[in-house]
């Protein structure tokens, strides 16, 4: 259907607005679990898995409920012989762990993953699990409600031809109707068309399956053919149709009820007065005439108004002009208004507003015409009429129109006079139209476009026209037009865009636009991430597509409410929590594998903590949450120092470690004032405020200042903070004060897969962390004043460190060839380290890292300086 200017506007202005918002992915659905062959199927599925995830790099372990997993190189498989495999890839499997696993509120994997935008997404029993491209992670609930769409645009109608609101804003700029024309249907020009200066239209008002008439202002007549009668009847007097059998059946009434027609109920050849009445029938067309037309000249100016003939309003349609046929067309009545086209028609042509300028009016009437006078000679068997009164065609509404106050009828009425010429007796003899090469123009018009109008093929298809071509139209979306259609906003529900695409759900939807700023194609995504494209007009159609205002849409959003993703924070997941002066080695034993053992803020005094398969282990911050190998220690005199005796400093210092003068070597522990690391000097004598000199042979300390409530001195003594097992994990914590001996680490990284991040590794004896697992990691961490290495890596593949600070380690000395400097690899270790800094390392030379026997150690996007 044609939209039109004044046709359509209270449809448009009612229109409710709705904000857009963002666009939503969902999860799809849990794929079913076959039993059937489902070991042959995991069988093989585990073949290939050993080929694209770079193969099993650890032992198989199990799950809580018997579910067997298989770590490798880029993620870990999930199987059993009642359990479809599935892969879990390491972003996402670290983003698990910080949930508790399958102990966890999200369970077991229901799916592969997906991606949702830049996001990777993975269905889970207990809800979707994301990863962003930064590797920060979120959750999303199980069943996430599938969005409704919010669909804007500008313009109204197909947008071939002239723009009536576009038409509106020329005119205010002081172009012709002419001008206007002619912009529009270049290269058609405005002539004077005599091909029906005077000829009638046939108008249908009204199909229905009963129809009454009334007239009003004078008298009517109606002509039986069949009966070859012609009935009067007075002013107010209603004629009533309706099909009984293969005959029209009518009763003409007057205002008092009387019959008009003469009717004999009893066959007895005397006119009955309010009978129950027989109808009076015929096999021909009515034909009704009234008062003050060409059909009955008369000084009274009858009307005759049919109720529900004007579709779009309440009131009946209102008829001056011309004269009437009723029918029977396809078992319904059938009202033809028949009109001289060139003023009678025109005068109720009802397209624009009759408040318009002159210019727009003038205009429009002469498109009318010229489209009027394309389908004059043609009558169609659908309406047996040439044109409807209804946008299928041209909006007529009549009398209405030509009577319009407060004189707007008039001024509409002068504008359809302008484009006329007529002869003495007021017959019209000649009218403006649009010609091209000899022939009328298909001047087809709608109300405004989105700033271009279109090529009618593009709408229709056919032959090219050459004077229905694109053409910009800026004068549609001008202020000037004061168009209601220059944006538009409607509503789509979730049901119907997944219809209009024959998809089970829609959860995004992008598109393409052609040269005239028409939509060109729209793209679907699913939840399961699957697409589907339709051409524009598919996607807009009111027959089959989502019913759009117009073809110049400018955006499509999800308008639902997005759910709220919410970052994974392990703290949230605790499976066991442990408080400070509590036994964290035994809360670690006692844990499942998978677990996660949250440490409440403090000092935890933690010795060789062993960290399950899976198990996280996770503090408050790091500055608040601290794991501390230091012991408490108090001095005595000893003549102008203070001793410390211990008999943790071994007899002598190893004779086979490589020292040099100016530092101990690794036999030499760590002492702290008040929580803060002093500095070890080579003899008695050099000790001052804020250093100590190791006396092996006495197994002693000496140092310059006593203890005291407020002066405390802390000893490191323990071996190792923590181990950590295949794909465990240690975060937000700070670890200090381990005595380790050589060549191991105060956090100690065996597990393939096993993670430190957001930790501070400070101020311990021996190396910060060491690493022998595969495709181990140090993340967003602080690594400084380790005796020897910050990180150390031996054997292991594919360590990674990644936005760490490696500062200040190898004071200590020890063999300084080996684990010395900021991070240091041997035996064919890998290590990649990037978006990091290595800076002040001693021992390594100036980058700071040391690489022996095969080892490789890369280093990208990261700052390096003052290495030694």
């Amino acid at each position: 259907m044609r939209k039109t200017a004044l046709a359509v506007s209270a449809v448009l202005i009612a229109a409710l607005l709705v904000p857009g918002v963002p666009a939503l992915a969902i999860a799809p659905a849990s794929a079913a679990v076959a039993t059937a062959g489902i070991k042959d199927t995991n069988k093989a599925y585990l073949a290939k898995a050993a080929k694209t995830l770079g193969g099993a790099d650890a032992a198989t372990g199990k799950l809580r409920d018997g579910t067997l997993w298989r770590s490798h190189r880029d993620g870990i498989v999930v199987y059993s012989d009642k359990r479809r495999a599935l892969t879990v890839r390491n972003a996402m499997a670290r983003a698990w762990a910080d949930t508790g696993w399958e102990n966890g509120r999200f369970g077991y994997p229901a799916g592969e993953q997906y991606k949702s935008g830049a996001d990777t997404r993975q269905n889970f029993g207990g809800g979707v699990i994301g990863v962003r491209p930064n590797g920060t992670s979120y959750w999303l609930p199980k069943t996430p409600k599938l969005p409704d769409f919010t669909v804007t645009g500008a313009g109204w109608g197909h947008g071939v031809g002239m723009s009536q609101y576009g038409a509106r804003a020329m005119a205010a700029e002081g172009k012709s109707a002419t001008g206007i024309l002619q912009y529009y249907y270049n290269p058609a020009k405005v002539t004077a068309g005599k091909s029906a200066p005077a000829g009638d239209l046939r108008v249908q008002v009204l199909k229905s399956g009963s129809s009454s008439l009334a007239v009003a202002d004078g008298r009517m007549r109606v002509t039986d053919p069949a009966a070859r009668k012609t009935y009067t009847a007075p002013a107010g007097s209603t004629l009533t149709l309706k099909r009984s059998g293969s005959q029209l059946s009518y009763v003409l009434k007057t205002a008092a009820g009387y019959d008009v027609v003469p009717r004999d109920a009893n066959k007895d050849g005397v006119n009955d007065k309010n009978p129950k009445a027989q109808e009076n029938k015929t096999s021909s067309k009515l034909r009704i005439t009234w008062e003050g037309t060409r059909a009955w000249a008369s000084t009274k100016r009858a009307t005759i108004s049919i109720p529900k003939a004007n579709a779009e309003s309440s009131a009946p349609g209102l008829y001056r002009h011309g004269y009437l046929e009723a029918g029977l067309l396809k078992d319904q009545v059938n009202l033809v208004t028949s009109l001289r086209l060139n003023d009678e028609y025109l005068y109720g042509l009802a397209e624009v507003p009759s408040s318009w300028p002159s210019a727009v009016l003038q205009a429009q009437a002469i498109a009318g015409r010229t489209y009027a006078m394309r389908k004059v000679a043609r009558l169609k068997e659908s309406c047996d009429c040439n044109v409807t009164d209804e946008v299928q065609d041209q909006k007529f509404t009549g009398w209405t129109k030509e009577n319009e106050q407060p004189g707007y009828g008039a001024k509409w009425k002068a504008a359809v006079n302008a484009t006329l010429t007529r002869n003495a007796a007021g017959v019209p003899t000649s009218g403006k139209v649009v010609a091209y090469a000899g022939r009328l123009a298909e001047t087809l018009y709608s109300s405004s476009t989105g700033g271009a109008t279109r090529n009618s093929e593009d709408v229709w298809g056919g032959a090219a026209l050459p004077y229905l071509r694109s053409r910009t139209d800026p004068w549609s979306l001008k202020a000037s037009a004061n168009n209601p259609y220059r944006t538009w906003t409607q509503r789509t529900s979730q049901r119907e865009m997944a219809k209009v695409f024959g998809l089970n759900d829609v959860v995004g939807v992008k598109f393409t636009r052609a040269k005239d700023l028409t939509i060109s194609s729209a793209t679907a995504t699913t939840s399961s991430g699957a697409a589907k494209t339709l051409m524009g007009n598919a996607f807009r159609s009111w027959a089959s597509g989502i019913g759009a205002h117009s073809a110049w849409i400018t955006g499509i959003k999800a308008s639902t409410t997005v759910p709220k993703a919410t970052a994974i924070n392990p703290r949230n997941f605790c499976t066991t929590t442990v408080k400070p002066g509590s036994n964290l080695a035994k809360a670690a034993s006692r844990a499942r594998d998978g677990a996660v053992i949250c440490l409440n803020a403090g000092t935890h005094k933690a010795g060789n903590v062993v960290l399950k398969p899976r198990q996280t282990l996770t503090g408050h911050t790091r500055s608040n949450t601290r794991l501390d190998g230091t012991i408490a220690v108090t001095t005595k005199k000893s003549g102008k120092l203070h001793r410390i005796g211990t008999a943790r400093i071994p007899a002598k210092a190893p004779m086979r470690l490589s020292c040099n003068t100016s530092s101990p070597c690794n036999s030499a522990q760590v002492l702290f004032a008040n929580g803060a690391q002093l500095t070890a000097v080579s003899s008695k004598s050099k000790v001052k405020g804020g250093t100590y000199w190791i006396d092996h042979k006495n197994r002693a300390i000496f140092t310059s200042k006593a203890s005291s409530k407020k002066y405390k001195y802390t000893l490191a003594t323990t071996a190792r903070a923590a181990t950590l097992g295949t794909r465990a994990r240690m975060g937000n914590v700070t670890v200090s004060g381990y005595a380790n001996p050589g060549n191991t680490g105060a956090v100690w990284l065996r597990g393939a897969h096993s993670t430190l991040s957001g930790s501070t590794v400070t101020s311990n004896h021996g190396i910060g962390v060491q690493s022998n697992g595969q495709a181990t990691a140090v993340l967003d961490s602080f690594v400084r004043r380790n005796g020897q290495a910050g990180i150390s890596a031996s054997g292991g593949k594919n360590t990674v460190v990644r936005g760490t600070e490696v500062g200040k380690n190898g004071w200590a000395g020890f063999r300084p060839a080996t684990f010395t400097g900021g991070i240091a690899a041997s035996n064919k270790a890998a290590v990649k380290v990037s978006a990091s800094r290595i800076l002040d390392n001693r021992g390594a030379g100036t980058r700071g890292v040391r690489a022996r026997k095969g080892a490789k150690v890369s280093v990208v996007s990261s700052t390096v300086r003052g290495n030694k």
